[in-house]
């Protein structure tokens, strides 16, 4: 019999049957088999082996029919016809579980989750299936691939411990890290390894991932120790994903050991390591492995250039950064920058080029990488160039991009934002910040957090911090920086208390405080002189570690230097364990408020060997330690130092020896110096206006003047180095031209000046034109009112001064030491010995003002010229510091006016040993010598002068006439109106004479007869400046003369006779104090 033919498979139509059929009885087995069917676009699918055991044309049986369903299925599924196939799936017919699994597996490829949750519901419904097993690895899969994570993890919670393979179990965890639950990922190799799964290369790169995203380094080493047991460290993709996990967890040595111990390496490892060491802060390994993966011939990616551009940028490695640039050219990474219609391709390292150029400086490249970028729509971009310009100091170029990126359509985010405030900052354009600000609040930035703070740095540095304040009072959430640049802008505005009390609140309400916080109210500690504030921020620097910052510790320097806490500040220098060039110069500053000029020459030398070379500002710093006159040596040998290190012509340097020679009287040297200067400023010309006039050349002060005014535009410290020359000769037409210069300019509004000039004024007798400008001013400080109190004393005019300084007290001023000087010189010089005592006291109890040598001088002169003279000397000698001579020769002019020579000649040996060589102090002594009619004694003092070879210094007085000032000396003629003042002061004596005023031969000290007498009394220099501006001044003019010593008994008898004769005011200003005669009285009252 024959072998019947094998029969058609067709997808419709089920084959017929063979013809005649053969008998039942006789009928062979047939056995039918379809192992494989090769579905399109590579897809497999499994059909059932088994065939039906026997064939009837009348009732065939029903493996047949289930044959036939489970054919059909497979058919439809190898066409992709997945709705059919789930149809026939749902008939009554028998399906096997193959058929079920290959349409789930058809329902996954489909990403049909619609579909596979219909098959789900067939499959439950089905007897014939279970979910266990082939088929419910096949449900999860699908289910994974349609992005349903619940449903598969439910299918696979419902699968037996061991029905999952490894493959299933990977596949669930990568689902898990691509949803970023990576936990729960980590927790699903856990319970793999629970149910004895082993796994593989990929399940271990999987859950390394995942643990490298955690940044669980336990997790890693665990994992690591695993793969070793296993025998999987050695393969390539579970290497480099150890290498991630060490990179992520700080961890670059383990990642280095892996790295090394890798045999071979792919791409993704080198670009995991140089990543890895970017991200860690290794740039220059980072570089090294960049070199060496080139030069071994390891393909580069833009994944790689990506990573080695910031490391090059990190370590401002410009020339690699080109090198690699280059070879993405070439390499096609990156389109040529010459290629202009191309441009660059890759916005991402377009945007790293563009980094890496900003931060090695090269602003050019940056410039060009940039111009040439096809795609610039991403904000990120252009804040890295403008911050580039901005971090160079290019803030117009700043301004100017993002005005194009505005005009382009660009949205600015807060970064972008933040640059345009700190470019309009640092260009101090306050209006267009005031435009910014309400251009923010338009976008919508108001509340952002980093915008806030840039407003408020804005607002700070334009010196209107009451806005900065507002905004940060109005931030719905303050961040550390916000806190701090509040602080520091509250500091720089010399709200110190304010930014105290900031300090005080970021404290109290929990915020971190960093260096930052510290560095910003250390100033404000400083400047208000807050010693218990400063402490305690020292107290939390130390205990949270911060201390150890240099930086921190200089600020701390300063602050224990300006309250005056030497030892405290001694202490930090000294355990600094790395000071730097500000230390130091921090360190000379403290020595130089602290008076200690003669360890600051010490200091520098101990600078040098500790291998830290001075810089400017520390030997500005050493100069100004060095400006007097015990310390001109140590000050040439720094001006040494400045010229073998060619420092000499930088301006602060030339600025602070200028400085040094003119307070230590060397105004030559000083002016040589300024000749040199090719690049003068304003504080050059001030420096030495202001020296001339401290060292008495007025005249070479005006010229200088005369000469800036021609140069360069002056400022309001000109005016208070140039106001004291005027007062130093009383020349008050010059101070009057001064006065109205500075009106013009507008530079009274300077405290400084306005003070300049109330001390002008007062010196120029013009007490009441002093008194009216004194009560103008807006804002009156401690010097304001100092300065009038003082004037007061010099004219005499002791209960002004009184109630002067009780007005100061009730304005809330407290005196200082200075004011108190003021005060006790007002009562001295007008008789006011009661209330003199009361104010001395009050110093030391009420203000504990410890008393210094000018205040124990003002109490001896005010008791001598009582006549309190045995208690003038139990003062002197119950005092807790050294007299000195000044303190001597008060109570010597005290025993002169009561006639006490016993006295006089105790006192004078004090004070011929403190000073031996001052010739005033001989005379003073001769004249009382000679009111007692001692005329032994005033031959042998004669005799003594004359043998130790001393000259009297020279006296000469001055006025000025019609804007020239006219200066006599003692007994000149040289002067051209000689004549008619001889014959002036002759006329005056003789009237003195006729009214019985003799002049008293007696204070010549010569034994010559009457002629000769009358002659050298007459030629005493304020008299003859008197005399002069009697006979050149209008009627009604004030005649001012202005002594360079203390006028004498018979020049000042003489002053009063010629106001009584003449009709004429007459104000003398000799070393001490006015005297303003009219009418013949003095304001003196004989307190001379």
């Amino acid at each position: 019999m024959a072998t019947p033919p094998l029969y058609s498979v067709s997808t419709h139509h089920r084959a017929p049957p063979p013809w005649p059929p053969p008998k039942a009885a006789t009928s062979p087995r047939i056995t039918f088999r379809c192992s494989v069917l090769a579905a399109p676009a590579g897809r497999v699918l499994e059909a059932p082996t088994a065939a039906p055991s026997s064939w009837s044309t009348k009732n065939p049986p029903s493996r047949a029919l289930s044959s036939d369903v489970n054919l059909r299925i497979q058919r439809l599924c190898q066409a992709g016809d997945l709705a059919s196939a789930l149809r026939l799936l749902g008939s009554d017919g028998g399906v096997d579980v193959r058929s079920y699994c290959t349409v789930v597996q058809l329902c996954g490829e489909e990403r049909s989750l619609e579909a596979a949750k219909r098959a789900h519901a067939l499959i439950r419904a089905s007897s014939a299936a279970a979910t266990g097993g082939i088929l419910g690895k096949r449900l999860v899969l699908a289910y994974l691939k349609c992005s349903d994570l619940g449903e598969a993890r439910t299918v696979f919670d419902g699968m037996p411990p061991q029905a999952a393979d490894v493959r299933v179990w990977t596949s669930l965890m990568s689902a898990y890290a691509k949803a970023g639950d990576f936990q729960e990922a980590v927790s699903l190799f856990r319970q793999m390894q629970c149910c004895g799964v082993s796994p593989d290369a990929h399940a271990v790169s999987c859950v390394l991932k995942c643990v490298s995203s955690l940044g669980s380094l336990t997790e890693g080493e665990v994992i690591h120790g695993l793969l070793e047991k296993l025998g999987l460290g050695q393969a390539c993709a579970v290497a480099n994903a150890l290498i991630a996990v060490y990179s992520r967890c700080g961890r670059m040595e383990d990642a280095v050991r892996v790295f090394d111990s890798m045999h071979p390496r792919d791409a993704i490892s080198w670009n995991s390591m140089i990543g890895g060491c970017f991200s860690n802060g290794w740039h220059g390994t980072a570089v090294d492995l960049f070199s060496k993966m080139w030069s071994q011939g390891t393909e580069i990616s833009s994944v790689t250039v990506l990573s080695v551009l910031p490391a090059c940028a990190g370590l401002g490695y410009g020339l690699i950064g080109k090198a690699v640039h280059g070879y993405s050219v070439k390499s096609g990474l990156l389109w040529g920058l010459d290629s202009v219609q191309s441009g660059i391709d890759d916005a991402a390292l377009g945007s790293k080029l563009v980094f890496m150029y900003v931060k090695c400086g090269d602003m050019g490249s940056a410039r060009r990488v940039f111009d040439a970028m096809s795609s610039k729509g991403n904000v990120h971009v252009w804040n890295l160039i403008m911050g580039g310009y901005a971090k160079v100091g290019e803030f117009e170029e700043s301004l100017s991009l993002f005005v194009q990126m505005h005009e382009l359509g660009i949205a600015p985010d807060e970064h972008a934002i933040s640059c345009l405030l700190k470019c309009i900052t640092c260009l101090s354009c306050a209006r267009d910040g005031l435009v910014a600000h309400g251009y923010i609040v338009k976008l919508g930035f108001g509340a952002q957090c980093a915008v806030c703070n840039a407003l408020i740095s804005f607002y700070a540095k334009s010196n209107m911090i009451g806005d900065a304040v507002l905004v940060f009072d109005r931030m719905p959430r303050q961040d550390t920086i916000s806190w701090n640049s509040v602080i520091s802008g509250c500091s720089s505005n010399g709200l110190n208390s304010e930014a105290i009390e900031l300090f005080i609140r970021m404290w109290t309400q929990g915020q971190e405080l960093d260096s930052v916080t510290l560095l910003s109210v250390l100033p404000a500690c400083a400047q208000s002189r807050y010693w218990f504030a400063g402490r305690v921020v020292h107290g939390y620097s130390v205990k949270t570690g911060l201390i150890g910052e240099t930086s921190l510790a200089n600020a701390l320097l300063d602050m224990y230097s300006n309250c005056s806490d030497w030892q405290s500040t001694n202490q930090i220098f000294r355990s600094m364990g790395q000071k730097n060039v500000v230390s130091w110069t921090a360190m000379i500053t403290s020595y130089m408020r602290a008076g200690l000029f003669d360890k600051v020459a010490g200091l520098l030398q101990e600078m040098v060997l500790d291998g830290i070379r001075p810089d400017v500002f520390a030997v500005t710093s050493a100069l100004h330690a060095f400006a007097g006159d015990e310390s001109l040596k140590q000050g040439k040998s720094v001006h040494g130092y400045t010229i073998r290190n060619g420092m000499e012509k930088l301006l602060p340097v030339a600025n602070a020896l200028m400085e040094m020679y003119v307070k230590c009287r060397n105004v030559e040297e000083a002016r040589f110096i300024f000749d040199r200067v090719t690049n003068k400023d304003v504080i050059s010309w001030n420096t030495l206006i202001g020296g001339y006039s401290r060292n008495n050349f007025p005249n070479e002060s005006f010229s200088l003047f005369s000469d800036m005014l021609l140069q360069f535009r002056p400022n309001a410290v000109t005016m208070t180095c140039i106001l004291p020359a005027a007062a130093s000769i009383s020349s008050l037409e010059r101070g009057r031209e001064i006065h109205a210069y500075a009106l013009r300019r507008g530079f009274l509004e300077d405290s400084y000046a306005s003070n300049a000039l109330v001390d002008m004024y007062v010196k120029c007798g013009a007490l009441l034109v002093a008194r009216v400008l004194f009560d103008r001013l807006t804002k009156k400080n401690l010097i304001s009112w100092t300065i009038m109190i003082a004037g007061y004393g010099m004219h005499g005019f002791g209960k002004h001064a009184i109630a002067l300084f009780e007005q100061m007290r009730g304005s809330g001023i407290e005196p200082d030491a200075a004011s108190f000087s003021a005060i006790l010189y007002a009562c001295c010089h007008s008789g006011l010995a009661a209330e003199g005592r009361r104010f001395f006291k009050a110093m030391q109890k009420e203000y504990k003002i410890e008393p210094k040598l000018k205040h124990y001088t003002c109490i001896v002169d005010l008791l001598s010229r009582a006549g309190d003279l045995k208690e003038a000397l139990d003062f002197i000698e119950s005092m807790r510091i050294e007299p000195d001579s000044s303190i001597w020769v008060s109570l010597l002019h005290g025993c002169r006016i009561h006639k006490n020579v016993k006295l006089a000649e105790k006192v004078a040996d004090k004070v011929f040993k403190l000073e031996p060589e001052n010739t005033g102090y001989y005379v003073l002594l001769a004249n009382i010598y000679a009111e007692a009619e001692r005329w032994e004694a005033v031959k042998k003092l004669k005799n003594k002068i004359g043998g130790r070879g001393l000259r009297e210094n020279t006296g000469y007085s001055w006025i000025e006439v019609r804007g020239k000032v006219h200066v006599f000396i003692a007994d000149n003629r040289n002067h051209p109106d000689w004549n008619r003042i001889a014959e002036f002061l002759d006329d005056v004596a003789r009237r003195m004479r006729q009214e019985g005023h003799d002049p008293k031969k007696k204070y010549a000290l010569m034994g010559a007869d009457d002629a000769v007498h009358d002659e050298a009394l007459c030629g005493h220099s304020s008299k003859l400046a008197v005399a002069f501006g009697v006979l050149n001044l209008q009627e009604g003019r004030p005649i001012r003369v202005t002594k360079n010593s203390k006028v004498c008994s018979h020049c000042h008898e003489a002053a009063k006779f010629i106001s009584k004769m003449c009709n004429r005011e007459i104000i003398l200003r000799d070393s001490s104090r006015f005297h303003r005669f009219e009418g013949g009285r003095c304001s003196c009252r004989g307190y001379l």
